[in-house]
């Protein structure tokens, strides 16, 4: 999927869990979890995520390849854990640090989900070589474009308006 897709999947994931109803925090929602589902494609230096990043993706995709450990559960729970741990250097508040990690492990789990339904499949149970996916789409294809994007645009709309209520 294409790097708009995937942050809004996560943007909408992030907004069906949370119970706030203040602006900014519904903002701050779809935003981390929106970002976190950008995370997984660091495994390539083409990516939206890769070319913010000088250096590392192409080490990664050297030594791992794209789709393949980051693209994993195994890989979702070490970013998750190098998320909190720097989260937790910076922002030492268990309250910011209890409320953003769950979002960012929603977020990245539906980049997987996401690319779950294109061909290629995902790694889930990374190392082991099997891929998983049901083949609905092509990244970037007609229905992505049209259908899905404009789908989750609404949806990540309506949730976000639904959740905020102004006093």
């Amino acid at each position: 999927m294409l790097w708009r897709t995937h942050f809004l999947t996560g943007a909408v994931a992030g907004l069906v869990v949370t119970g706030s109803t203040s602006p900014r925090v519904v903002i701050l929602t779809a935003g981390v979890a929106g970002i976190a589902a950008l995370l997984p494609d660091l495994d390539d230096p083409n990516s939206w995520a890769g070319r913010m990043i000088p250096v590392i993706p192409r080490l990664i995709k050297l030594t791992i390849g794209h789709r393949g450990a980051l693209h994993s559960l195994m890989g979702a729970v070490f970013i998750t854990a190098l998320a909190a741990f720097l989260l937790r250097f910076w922002h030492p508040q268990a309250y910011v640090y209890n409320h953003l990690i769950p979002l960012f492990v929603i977020g990245y789990i539906s980049h997987l989900v996401a690319d779950s339904l294109n061909p290629q499949g995902v790694p889930w149970l990374w190392p082991l070589d099997k891929h998983f996916g049901l083949p609905l789409m092509q990244t970037g294809g007609f229905l992505e474009r049209f259908v899905i994007f404009p789908a989750l645009l609404v949806l990540c709309s309506w949730l976000a308006g639904t959740r905020i209520t102004f006093t």
